[in-house]
């Protein structure tokens, strides 16, 4: 067996999937599972398919083309890029789109494969990344979409809490229903689709959501049963990550470091306080892998101190546990955490049902 290891609970995701298909149809609501957070695993999209996932999301073509051969909607969430275009017009069925000289060239792209992909044209709505924002421009790109042949609006989107942070309202939902409404009656074209938001959109479920919208993109709330600010969302399952670590020296030392001071390795200043002589234990993970900050102890009596590129340091002094050379110490990564984790080809991951 091979450490670092992540364990990936398909037990607990299985559970997840239930559920949000079950609230997502009673909600009106097409549910479509991003899987950006595995890092293009087949194993992981096949697993959705045979659970009843008729759409799959990605940021990365890469991912999307690695899940070519499975019989499922493709959609790519971020934006893309002209260098990709041709790319995207073979192996998507839907993108979010915002940029007119970019769904000029998928439109070219398409002409030679017969064949059509849905646009979900982003709106701007506060998380100030991508998106349109202006009104006019907003109609003037859904008219050009309109007159092309290969490319369709299959609906409009937004985002929320991602770089921004801004929450989901049902204020901005309903300003997004107004300008479907707009859109329709201006452009003479039908929008079948409201993509309105992430796992976050979930925070506002128990409000009266439009039944305009129609569709949600989730990710953190399957696969880790969290929502707005990476809270636990109640009715779901958590924990569906776990990280295993083999620890390689356990010493006692001191607290502080001595001496002549430079940078440390990432180029910051750092300072330790002096609280004298500690057991430490390092175990064989690094920054590179994940950053130290996003993995939590389930011995709560562990403290993590820090990390180099390769080690981490641990202070194991309270613990009840007598750690050893060859030990395992256990953890569960945030959900930064496991996408740097399931994105280190040094991190073995394993996929469990129990």
């Amino acid at each position: 067996m091979s450490y670092p290891q992540l364990e990936i609970n398909l037990s607990k995701i299985k559970i997840n999937v239930d559920i949000m298909k079950q609230k997502c149809k009673e909600k009106g609501l097409e549910l479509v599972v991003v899987q950006k957070l595995l890092s293009g695993s087949k194993e992981m999209a096949q697993f959705l398919v045979e659970n009843g996932i008729k759409t799959i999301a990605d940021s990365r073509m890469s991912n999307l083309i690695n899940f070519k051969d499975l019989k499922v909607q493709k959609m790519l969430l971020r934006i893309p890029m002209i260098s990709e275009i041709d790319q995207v017009a073979q192996f998507c069925d839907f993108v979010l789109i915002s940029e007119i000289s970019t769904i000029q060239r998928l439109e070219k792209s398409l002409q030679s494969l017969n064949k059509k992909i849905g646009l979900i044209l982003m709106i701007e709505t506060g998380d100030i990344r991508e998106g349109l924002w202006d009104e006019e421009k907003i109609i003037s790109t859904s008219r050009e979409i309109g007159k092309m042949k290969n490319v369709f609006l299959q609906g409009i989107g937004t985002n929320f809490a991602c770089y921004g942070a801004t929450c989901p309202t049902i204020e901005k939902l309903e300003k997004l229903v107004a300008l479907k409404q707009k859109i329709e009656n201006e452009c003479q074209i039908k929008i079948p689709t409201i993509s309105g938001g992430s796992s976050t959109h979930l925070t506002i479920w128990e409000g009266d959501i439009p039944k305009e919208i129609n569709q949600i993109r989730v990710g953190s709330a399957v696969l880790m049963g969290i929502g707005l600010n990476d809270e636990r969302i109640p009715w779901l399952q958590g924990e569906t990550f776990k990280l295993k670590t083999e620890v390689i020296e356990v010493q006692d030392k001191p607290s502080a470091s001595w001496g002549p001071r430079a940078l440390d390795a990432f180029a910051r200043e750092v300072n330790f306080e002096d609280i004298g002589v500690r057991k430490k234990a390092i175990i064989a993970l690094g920054r590179q892998d994940c950053p130290s900050d996003e993995i939590i102890p389930i011995d709560s009596d562990i403290k993590v101190l820090g990390s180099s590129s390769d080690h981490t340091i641990l202070d194991v002094t309270d613990s009840k546990n007598k750690y050893q050379v060859g030990d395992i110490i256990e953890f569960i990564p945030t959900y930064l955490g496991n996408l740097s984790l399931t994105t280190s080809n040094y991190v073995e991951k394993k996929f469990i049902k129990k």
